[in-house]
């Protein structure tokens, strides 16, 4: 990254660390069609939840495996259409499970203010070979998400939409490593990018970005959540038509705030929420960024009070975000 923008990146930090919990961003204007009243931003639905397979991919092994995700759908809910989060768990990309406690947590919490909430499998696993075996893994987390996304598209057109999603508004999230995915989900769109973090031929032995060689169904989402995560390369910022929602303790010492090398990668530098946000909106990308001042690594899984207060931030600007006209009747 140039030093100029590391320059402003570190101003900027300084002062928005002497806030308790700071929002670098302005909230985003709704688009203007009126929502059902709390819709989106309030619990008021009960919520059912089912697990299906949605892909089995091979391993860094070598072996298959099955995929899976918890659905969860707001009940007794009249709307023709929802919009969809897809969430995917931390855990370095060793660890981790869909039905750990923050992703149901945060799942079950979108569901009840009348979202579709995905929370899914993607293959863990990392090969002895240093940094080169964690972008691997980091790769093949990002096809399984991709392949998730293509799951609801594919079950929309083929099966009559049985989980009534607008396939138009599906939002990619997840915490830490999970965070890493969803970022590299939504801005990681050529291989070229990648060759300038790694060797040019790792994506052609993954079988490129989507994991498949090809497919009628696009793994093209709306924006992205993500909490504590980081990217490998700032330069891929560049759709300006890709919001991002971003929420990140200061002094998270597992993913870096601003920049670092984290585990488990041992000479690769991430670039954190605060880095991402600065370029972002540089590149006139619609981000937002919400601090906790002196937090750690997702403070947002043992308080409940940042629990409760990342959720209000994320709801609250996911909200300017929805094309309710796109919904149907309510």
């Amino acid at each position: 990254m140039p030093k100029q923008i590391l320059t402003v990146l570190f101003t900027a930090a300084i002062a928005c660390l002497f806030v308790a919990g700071c929002s670098k961003s302005a909230v985003v204007d709704h688009i203007g069609y009126v929502c059902p009243v709390n819709r989106f931003t309030t619990e008021t639905f009960a919520y059912s939840t089912t697990t299906i397979t949605f892909a089995q991919a091979t391993d860094y092994k070598g072996k298959t495996q099955t995929l899976q995700m918890l659905i969860n759908q707001p009940s007794a809910d009249t709307l023709a259409r929802r919009p969809l989060i897809i969430y995917c768990h931390g855990g370095g990309f060793t660890s981790g499970a869909r039905n750990d406690a923050w992703p149901n947590k945060f799942c079950q919490s979108f569901a009840k203010r009348g979202y579709v909430t995905a929370s899914i499998d993607y293959r863990l696993g990392i090969g002895p070979n240093g940094d080169e075996d964690v972008i691997e893994a980091q790769v093949r987390a990002v096809q399984d998400a991709k392949a998730a996304v293509r799951y609801f598209k594919q079950t929309a057109v083929e099966q009559g939409n049985p989980y009534r999603i607008d396939t138009a508004q599906i939002f990619i999230a997840g915490e830490a490593s999970g965070g890493i995915i969803a970022l590299q989900m939504g801005y990681l769109t050529s291989p070229t990018e990648l060759s300038s973090i790694t060797d040019h031929d790792l994506l052609s032995s993954l079988n490129g970005l989507e994991g498949i060689p090809t497919s009628i169904y696009s793994s093209r989402i709306t924006g992205v959540i993500s909490l504590s995560g980081a990217i490998l390369d700032p330069n891929w910022l560049t759709n300006q038509s890709l919001p991002v929602i971003m929420v990140h303790g200061s002094k998270d010492a597992s993913i870096p705030y601003i920049s670092g090398i984290a585990n488990p990668y041992t000479s690769t530098p991430l670039y954190g929420s605060y880095a991402i946000d600065s370029v972002a909106v540089s590149q006139k990308i619609n981000a937002s960024l919400y601090t906790f001042k002196g937090a750690g690594a997702t403070p947002f899984i043992g308080s409940t009070t940042y629990a409760d207060s990342t959720i209000k931030y994320v709801s609250t600007q996911l909200y300017g975000l929805i094309d309710c006209e796109r919904l149907g009747k309510h």
